[in-house]
């Protein structure tokens, strides 16, 4: 170490020494780990000695890629749509029709969604209401020649059950974004983070009428919790040929 006019001489033992480190300015995407790829960004510390080999220590940082909040899209209700009639025989029901509705589409880790639903069961079946958040890891070749997808479902939650020959029943279901999902990542070459709230009317022995809403998952100003995919192993795994 230099000192004005001299050195400084350190005896064996413990120095702390402290300084700052400037992270430079870009678009970076946040810290990742996933099942086909990572993103990791650490910071390495030299020490050089006359006369010695010298010492690298090197940790790793967990950084948070804000995005730009004033886009008035991200606080904008979000709605979707769907219809259908069921079938038996030679026998048709009345239409079935269900809107979803979330009041934003950003959402921060561990925040509630109040999912809004508006529902019209013509049918002769009652039905289910359930929701559930879905993400959508995508892993790109150099050039996106080619890519991998892992789709992990977490768990769902039930609303009120509609009743047959019902019209224009107001129902709302909450859903809460878990505390440890990664954050969405759009800006990266090679791998994309993307989160779609499934809403889902169930009716036994057919299939779902399905509304899909796209969400964001930002950091907001709550700490992102760094965890490993491999804490919550129940995804869907598969290679897609473009």
């Amino acid at each position: 170490l230099a000192a004005i006019g001299g050195t400084i001489k350190l005896s064996p033992g413990t120095h702390v020494y402290p300084f700052a480190c400037q992270l430079p300015h870009g678009e970076f995407p946040s810290t990742f780990h996933g099942p086909g790829g990572k993103i990791v960004y650490t910071l390495k510390v030299d020490i050089y000695r006359p006369w010695h080999m010298s010492k690298s220590f090197e940790t790793k940082l967990n950084f948070v890629h804000h995005i730009n909040t004033n886009v008035p899209d991200l606080w904008a209700p979000l709605s979707g749509t769907n219809r259908m009639t069921l079938c038996c025989l030679w026998c048709a029901s009345g239409p079935i029709t269900m809107t979803a509705t979330t009041e934003k589409k950003a959402f921060v880790p561990g925040e509630t969604v109040n999912i809004l639903c508006n529902i019209s069961n013509g049918s002769f079946a009652s039905a289910t209401l359930k929701a559930r958040l879905d993400q959508k890891q995508t892993f790109y070749t150099q050039g996106r020649e080619t890519h991998i997808q892992a789709v992990k479902h977490f768990q769902s939650v039930s609303g009120e059950r509609v009743a047959a020959h019902t019209s224009d029943v107001h129902t709302e279901i909450k859903l809460t974004i878990p505390s440890s999902a990664f954050l969405t990542i759009s800006n990266c070459s090679i791998i994309e983070v993307d989160y779609t709230i499934e809403v889902n009317l169930c009716i036994r022995a057919f299939p779902d009428i399905t509304v899909l809403v796209p969400i964001i998952v930002y950091p907001g100003t709550r700490s992102v919790a760094l965890t490993s995919w491999s804490v919550t192993p129940s995804f869907h795994y598969y290679t897609v040929l473009v």
